[in-house]
This record gives C-alpha cells, sequence and structure tokens, in this order.
C-alpha cells in the first residue's frame, strides 16, 4: 500500500450553487479514477444513474473505479473507515480525497479535523478549499447571509458557476465581491482535474484569472497567460454591500527580509489573541539568513501549510501576506507589526 499522504480536497459553496454538478463532472474524467468522494447524503449528489452499491455499507463504488461514501458519524471515523476498506481489499486504492460540504458548512472546521486527528493526518494532508460561487445571485446571498462570504474567503480556488445562464453585471459583481473578501484567491469558470490535482503555489506578481482561458492553459499553471479583459471593478457595492465592510484584508509587503523570531512570536501571538477573527492567511515570507521563501497558510485559526515556497524568488517582494479578518482594524494590525517586528528587524 502507498504510504504517500493522501490529498484532501473540500468543496463547498451556497445552497443551489453547482456543486453536485461540478462534482458529478468531475468524476466522469479518466483522469479522477481511484477518488473518494465524502458527501452527507447520497441523495444530494445527481449521479445516482454513476452508483453501484459495493459490499460494504455507507460505501458505493462509482463505475469508473471512484469511492463514494457518506458522512454516518464524525469525519474521522468516515476517513478511518475507508483505509481500513482499502486494506481489507473490500474497496480499491484511492489516491485522492474530494468532501462536498453541504451548503450551509464552512471549510474550518473539516480542514482542523484533517489537521488535528491524528488518525487523519497520519495519512492524509490538507491541499485545497475550492468554493463553489453562483455567478446568478452570489450577490443577494452574501447579503442575507453569512455563510457564503466566509466560504469565499476561505477558498484557495473560486470556481463561478451558471455562467452559461449569468449576465455580464452579475459576473461582475461576482468578481468584484471576491475581489474585495478573497484578494488572492485564483477563480475559473472551468475546473479539470489537472487544476485540481496541481498545488497550489502563490506568486504575488500575478493574480491568477482563469475566466476565458481554455482547459489546456489552465493543464500547464507555470506557462498560463492571465487574460486580459478587465473585469468590471466598479460592482454595485454600494449601500447594498456595506454588510461585507465586517470582512476586512491587510496585505502586508516588504522587500526586506523579516526576523524569524520576531515574526512568528507575532503571528504565534496573533492568532492565540483573536482565534476567531482571523479568517484567512496566504502567501510568503523570506527570513534573514535563508535562501529561499516559507510559504504560510491558514484556514481559520488552523495553519495548513507551512513549507519551502516554490517559483516567489524572482519577486521584488521578500514578504507578501495577506491577512483576511473580522472584528480588528486593519491599521492596528500594521501598528501591531511595526512594533513587534519591524522595530525588531
Amino acid at each position: 500500500m502507498n504510504l504517500e499522504k493522501i490529498p484532501v480536497s473540500i468543496i463547498t459553496g451556497f445552497l443551489g450553487s453547482g456543486k453536485t454538478t461540478l462534482i458529478s463532472n468531475l468524476l466522469n474524467s479518466d483522469d479522477m479514477q481511484n477518488t473518494a468522494l465524502i458527501i452527507n447524503e447520497f441523495g444530494e449528489i445527481g449521479i445516482d444513474n454513476l452508483l453501484v452499491k459495493s459490499s460494504v455499507e455507507n460505501t458505493l463504488l462509482l463505475e469508473n473505479g471512484c469511492v463514494c461514501c457518506s458522512i454516518r458519524g464524525d469525519l474521522s471515523d468516515t476517513i478511518a473507515g475507508l483505509f481500513a476498506q482499502v486494506e481489507n481489499k473490500d474497496i480499491p486504492f484511492f489516491d485522492l480525497i474530494l468532501i462536498e460540504t453541504t451548503g450551509l458548512a464552512q471549510p474550518g472546521p473539516i480542514v482542523q479535523t484533517i489537521h488535528t486527528d491524528i488518525s487523519v493526518n497520519n495519512r492524509c494532508r490538507f491541499d485545497k478549499v475550492i468554493t463553489v460561487v453562483d455567478t446568478t445571485s452570489v450577490q443577494q446571498q452574501v447579503k442575507l447571509h453569512q455563510e457564503p462570504a466566509t466560504q469565499i474567503i476561505q477558498a484557495d480556488i473560486i470556481y463561478f458557476s451558471k455562467t452559461d445562464i449569468s449576465n455580464t453585471i452579475n459576473i461582475d459583481n461576482a468578481h468584484g465581491i471576491i475581489t474585495h473578501l478573497n484578494p488572492e484567491a485564483m477563480f475559473t469558470d472551468k475546473i479539470t482535474s489537472e487544476l485540481l490535482r496541481a498545488p497550489i503555489e502563490i506568486n504575488s506578481s500575478q493574480k491568477n484569472c482563469f475566466i476565458c482561458v481554455s482547459s489546456s492553459d489552465i493543464s500547464d499553471n507555470s506557462n498560463n497567460p492571465i487574460h486580459d479583459h478587465t473585469h468590471n471593478k466598479n460592482f454595485h457595492n454600494h449601500n447594498d454591500n456595506n454588510h461585507l465592510s465586517i470582512f476586512k484584508n491587510w496585505l502586508l509587503k516588504s522587500k526586506e527580509p523579516l526576523d524569524k523570531d520576531a515574526f512568528t512570536n507575532w503571528l504565534s501571538s496573533l492568532y492565540s489573541f483573536y482565534p476567531l477573527s482571523m479568517l484567512r492567511l496566504k502567501g510568503f515570507a523570506r527570513f534573514k539568513g535563508m535562501d529561499h521563501d516559507i510559504l504560510f497558510q491558514a484556514v481559520g485559526p488552523v495553519f495548513t501549510e507551512i513549507r519551502q515556497a516554490e517559483n516567489t524568488l524572482n519577486n521584488n517582494f521578500a514578504v507578501s501576506l495577506v491577512f483576511i479578518f473580522k472584528d480588528l482594524d486593519s491599521a492596528d494590525l500594521e501598528n501591531s507589526f511595526n512594533i513587534h517586528v519591524k522595530e525588531n528587524q
């Protein structure tokens, strides 16, 4: 049995956003064989004609070889059960786990389980959060509910759904909302198996936007041209979107490397004092005496990744970090950084 940790990606999105359609299309790809799909209820996914029951209760074997199961207890129990079934040869080996959340779920607690539950973390690693955004109704959704905004904030990739029945104004409004809530998110109207399996890397020199880019371009991100049509940045961000003001972001950039101890102590204190306020952290930092950058990612209060970054050394900045939060002031955050980190350089 392969001892390499299995990547776990989360597909989330508000009620009716199109998660099921996206997953169904992905699982039709030959490249998505050996995928384990975890959903809350079988009835919520519209691929009943593809499902073939295996001999194991609560587990279905898809015709293309993927495994599909539902959560009947803890997520950790469900994942552990899948590995046990592989060992017992009840189901085939899988090399990717997709978790489809309910429309009202937030990715943070799932990410926390993957990182803190030893039985899961020993065999799995968190990979990415993909949030499905309904371009026809996201503006109204974030106005009425907090869950869609949180799902967008905690995403690595934003998938624009229903663009075929939407219009330019709605798509531009969706783009504006996402840019406001999660300025560093990659967004696309087509998700391929290559994009799903590709590692998330950070390059602040360009905003990753794959709207109107062909699938052949998406499959090779290293040479991917950023499309040059301009989204309407004057989206309807007047009184209708004042509710979004509770979510704020602060971009920390520096051309000089940081003192490692000063920065990590400050970052640890920030998350210790305000764990419920910190919604997303993403970016890279170079420390004094190092010849490489360190990639930082956090979803909610959980740090999902701290590792050596790739493809960032050619950047003009030694530090590029985006903090997304609520109930805090950007100026206070910057002042705190200046006092505890910058002045201790």
